[in-house]
């Protein structure tokens, strides 16, 4: 077995620690060469998984929503080409086109799933199939 020692242990420490917080203040736009991500919230009831994208500063009519292979695809279809007429000197958020993909399970009824756009929030439900849905417990007389 090998020990590794540190000749400064404070350093090490230290350094760990200042690498986490670096990475956490970098938002999404700086990480990844300017992919945006939008946030999203995702949650399940009885009926259906809901998913709610954060989308502000797009319109529904640029939003695109595909279905394939039990993948869900959100994209954004904003055309390049708006004229800048000044240059920033502090630029925190942008308009910049995104995609985001999410793997569904296979006990959503696809044919009915629907979105809704609202305040910049895109709200898409993914109705479960009949099959999976949680049946209630019958009862059975005692004869």
């Amino acid at each position: 077995m090998n020990v590794v020692r540190f000749q400064n242990p404070a350093f090490v420490t230290r350094h760990l620690v200042n690498d986490l917080f670096n990475n956490m203040l970098v938002n999404d736009n700086q990480a990844c060469c300017n992919v945006v991500r939008p946030a999203a919230n995702i949650f399940e009831t009885e009926k259906d998984f809901r998913i709610e994208l954060l989308v502000p500063g797009f319109s529904k009519e640029e939003i695109k929503l595909s279905f394939h292979k039990n993948v869900l695809t959100v994209q954004s279809e904003r055309k390049a080409g708006e004229s800048q007429e000044y240059l920033y000197t502090r630029r925190e958020f942008g308009f910049d086109n995104f995609e985001k993909k999410f793997n569904i399970p296979e006990t959503v009824n696809a044919e009915n799933i629907n979105a809704c756009f609202r305040n910049g929030i895109l709200e898409i439900v993914l109705p479960k199939k009949e099959e999976a849905l949680e049946k209630t417990p019958l009862e059975i007389a005692v004869n």
